[in-house]
């Protein structure tokens, strides 16, 4: 019996994480090691080994040994460093640019065995969009859970004329760098920035003179005077259990930046919110999916979900609509809705992968009403959807007490303003948010070299008196000997 795309995608992603831990220990991947680890054949190691060479995971050096991609890897990790998932998935590499070619010639044929494997041809675009435009919500068995007249929404979005208007975004930006202290320490510095981003339009033409822009945190020199603000802006996690400061760090990163972006929009909404309609958030509206039991992650979460809930009044109160935009997802929900309406075999992936097969450009989809999920504060009327602006799906979450009205609103906002990303992945949606990650990116790298810059002249600083304290001692030891000598 031939393996299913499900099975063959989940053993798969099971090589790629031993790969990378494999890579990690001894630099090199060498096949009998890897097959002792997962406990399968050399042979059947070698056929998952060709699949991620295949998509440039893995490069083949000779010898049973190959070499992983590390540009490729980063590319998905960075963007993915504070997503609530303990291992990275085959799915993170096959992205959307990859399945919405599959029907294509441009594919290479090794590339296109390996979607075979997982399914993705069994996903005919034109056929299945037609039939999912087809389907009205309420036939289906999820109708409780939906909102709009039929699965599929064709040429939904228009592309608006932009005059005298303003549209915001925010976005943040992180890097984790790794210091040498001298020769005998590693320091591993997580900066975080956030940038916010009120863009003015004029007949269509962005007007940068009446645009405005604003990041935190803002370092500025301590002279003694001033007063620190609890918290800004260094934090330290630690914990009792070493094996998990790694995961524990990550979380609280993933916090902290959440915690700081909300802080920021809401200043934005509370000082401009007169300005604009829609606030265009990166990421999802509020973090999701983990389980924390230690009480400083306890404590992080709680005063995350605080300003969420503070961030939901401040836009209500000014009447602004919060849209959270993720570019990179692994929700599965309208698929398995899709899959079901169709009654057949169309494998498995997620929703951005197959709704970049299905869907065309303009097109949209039906609301999607977010029930309860663990450890997500519970919200009233939070919807979400998907909009194709080619070559790229992108999913909108928001919270609306008139639904139907503002997925309009916004869609039809977010394709005026979304082009195709200079980067791929990482910077589709609207064009706001771009320029709001490019504020961050800016003060991100302003904070690196100002803090790297501060350690290295503190710890230079501290080594120097700590050589001048132990030269001091050797000489008090040199004339202790020597008085000793002569009395003697």
């Amino acid at each position: 019996m031939g393996r299913t795309g499900t099975t063959y995608r989940a053993r798969l992603t099971i090589i790629l994480n031993a790969c990378l831990e494999v890579s990690a220990e001894q630099g090199v991947v060498e096949v009998g090691t890897l097959a002792k680890k997962v406990d399968l054949t050399e042979r059947a190691v070698k056929d998952y080994l060709d699949d991620l060479s295949n998509l440039e995971i893995l490069a083949y050096e000779g010898a049973g040994k190959y070499r992983v991609n590390s540009s490729r890897v980063y590319d998905v990790t960075s963007e993915l460093l504070f997503e609530p998932r303990s291992m990275l998935t085959i799915e993170d590499f096959v992205d959307q640019s990859v399945a919405s070619q599959v029907e294509l010639v441009s594919v290479s044929e090794k590339v296109h065995r390996l979607l075979e494997k997982l399914d993705f041809p069994k996903i005919l675009g034109g056929e299945t969009r037609e039939k999912l435009s087809s389907i009205r919500v309420e036939d289906t068995k999820y109708a409780d859970r939906l909102l709009g007249e039929t699965l599929v929404l064709p040429r939904y979005a228009r592309d608006l004329v932009l005059d005298n208007i303003f549209v915001c975004g925010s976005a943040s930006a992180h890097r984790l760098e790794h210091w040498p202290l001298f020769d005998f320490s590693l320091l591993s510095m997580a900066a975080i920035s956030s940038g916010a981003y009120l863009g003015f339009f004029d007949k269509n033409i962005l007007d940068q003179n009446k645009s405005l822009s604003r990041y935190i945190p803002d370092l500025h020199a301590y002279r003694g005077a001033e007063p620190f603000v609890e918290g800004e802006p260094f934090f330290e996690m630690s914990t009792d259990f070493p094996e998990l400061l790694e995961a524990g760090r990550s979380i609280a990163a993933r916090y902290l930046r959440e915690i700081q972006h909300y802080r920021l929009g809401i200043e934005t909404i509370e000082e401009q919110g007169d300005k604009f309609r829609v606030y265009f958030k990166q990421g999802s509206l509020v973090p999701h999916g983990f389980m924390v039991y230690s009480k400083e992650l306890v404590r992080l979460r709680d005063r995350c979900h605080e300003l969420y809930y503070t961030l939901l009044r401040t836009a209500q109160s000014n009447d602004v609509v919060p849209v959270g935009v993720s570019a990179v997802s692994m929700d599965n929900f309208f698929f398995k809705i899709a899959r079901g309406a169709l009654e057949r075999e169309i494998g498995s992936t997620n929703d951005l992968n197959f709704l970049s097969i299905v869907l065309e450009d303009g097109d949209a989809t039906c609301l999607i009403k977010r029930g309860h999920e663990k450890d997500k504060p519970p919200t009233e009327n939070n919807y979400e959807f998907y909009i194709m602006k080619k070559p790229f799906v992108t999913k909108y979450e928001f919270v609306s007490k008139t639904p139907l009205e503002d997925q309009k609103q916004i869609t039809d906002l977010a394709y005026s303003l979304s082009s195709v990303p200079l980067k791929t992945r990482f910077e589709e949606g609207p064009s706001v948010i771009s320029s709001a990650k490019s504020v961050a990116m800016v003060n991100l790298n302003q904070l690196m070299r100002a803090i790297k810059g501060s350690l290295k002249t503190g710890l230079m600083g501290m080594w120097d008196e700590l050589q001048r304290s132990r030269d001091l001692k050797r000489l008090k030891g040199l004339r202790r000997k020597e008085k000793n000598a002569k009395e003697e």
